[in-house]
């Protein structure tokens, strides 16, 4: 295919983003890394989120097109089938988007959904009834071990619908591990691409010379069970002679407190802004990371990536993917058992140490930033978008 032909194919890159969780997470930096990689490629960017979705700083260019409602609340079965009125609102939102900004304006075209749950994947599968599909692409990524969820068969089912709505060749699996790529190639039973993590601009962060003695352990963002809340609450509360000179820094809202002979607390923002999470990022040495099994057995962590990419050292829990992937950079050093509070402080001083330990670091960190970049998520995309045209 001459440059002439793949120009003229060039598509029109929709992000679907029906929850932006009030700015927090990795969705806004994703997209915006994403957006970079849509513009290395040649290729037209829609971004379209809820309407009135309370989050400041919206990043210019972002559409706010589609419906603003709670899918994503808790509540019993009876509750979410109510939902289902929402799910149709959302559906023709996505339509309306797609028909008057989208499809009429672009030979072909491709909807990207990363973060989603089944009544927003329900809704995208109405949409697809009042759009022409002809040209369009459909490409899901999952997060998640969507295999394990009470759900799964109802994803299984929206995926064969979704697929049977658009041409041959044109639906996607994606992820961002390849311990998900297997299982959940497995379990739907078709391909799925395991994605790099592409929001790992890290060029702000101060990789400075720290004072060894002076130890600062940060458990980044908002406090949440799965990510090890219990865990640091406990380790807080430890007192011994190894805690000497180690700074633990959380969240305010996690409602952490220091003990006389332990540690020292420094309580930061809830939502730190990217300039504050940078700062922070820069001034740690250990990232602590008590991320739950099973929760993380094969989900990724954008912040245990940017640790990496920054070569600061992430202390993990075992059998996650945290675990797997600095088990392939034996580093093993740094899966370590939460519940032994004395060694956790032992480890954090043994490893701020060694050198062996910080050559390793730099070894993952040359790899990870091979992988996990901006470029070659690109090339990643444009060869999944050649393998549907050709």
């Amino acid at each position: 295919m001459s440059k002439d032909e793949e120009k003229k194919l060039s598509p029109t890159f929709v992000s679907l983003i029906p929850n932006l969780m009030e700015g927090e997470g990795h969705i806004i930096p994703y997209h915006k890394a994403v957006n970079k990689a849509v513009d290395s490629l040649g290729w037209k960017h829609k971004i379209v989120v809820p309407i009135d979705s309370n989050v400041d700083n919206l990043p210019s260019g972002w559409d706010e097109g589609l419906s603003n409602n709670s899918l994503e609340k808790e509540g019993n079965l009876l509750k979410k089938i109510f939902r289902l009125n929402e799910s149709v609102k959302l559906g023709k939102t996505i339509a309306n988007y797609l028909n008057y900004h989208v499809v009429n304006n672009s030979q072909d075209s491709i909807i990207f959904l990363e973060r989603f749950i089944h009544l927003q994947l329900f809704a995208l599968y109405l949409a697809l009834f009042l759009v022409p599909t002809d040209n369009l692409s459909i490409w899901l990524l999952y997060r998640l071990n969507t295999h394990k969820d009470n759900t799964r068969s109802i994803y299984k089912l929206l995926n064969f619908l979704i697929k049977k709505k658009i041409k041959p060749g044109r639906f996607k699996l994606l992820t961002d591990s390849d311990r998900l790529s297997k299982s959940l190639s497995s379990y739907f039973e078709t391909p799925v691409t395991v994605m790099p993590i592409p929001h790992t601009d890290i060029s702000n962060v101060s990789t400075e010379y720290q004072d060894k003695s002076k130890i600062v352990c940060w458990w980044p963002g908002s406090p949440r069970e799965e990510k090890g809340w219990s865990i640091i609450k406990k380790i807080a509360h430890y007192s011994g002679e190894n805690t000497k000179n180690i700074r633990l820094v959380c969240a305010e809202t996690s409602e952490v407190k220091a003990v006389t002979n332990g540690v020292k607390l420094t309580l930061v923002g809830n939502y730190l802004n990217r300039e504050e999470y940078y700062s922070w990022l820069g001034v740690s040495q250990v990232i602590l990371l008590p991320y739950n099994y099973p929760a993380y057995e094969g989900r990724t962590s954008g912040i245990f990536t940017e640790s990496i990419m920054a070569g600061k050292i992430p202390l993990v829990t075992e059998k996650t993917w945290m675990a797997a992937e600095l088990l392939k950079h034996n580093l093993v050093e740094l899966i370590i058992n939460w519940e032994n509070y004395q060694d956790v402080f032992d480890i954090i001083k043994k490893v701020i140490q060694s050198d062996t330990t910080q050559d390793k670091i730099r070894r993952m960190q040359y790899s990870y930033r091979q992988f996990h970049n901006i470029d070659n998520y690109g090339c990643v995309m444009n060869k999944i978008y050649r393998e549907t045209i050709l």
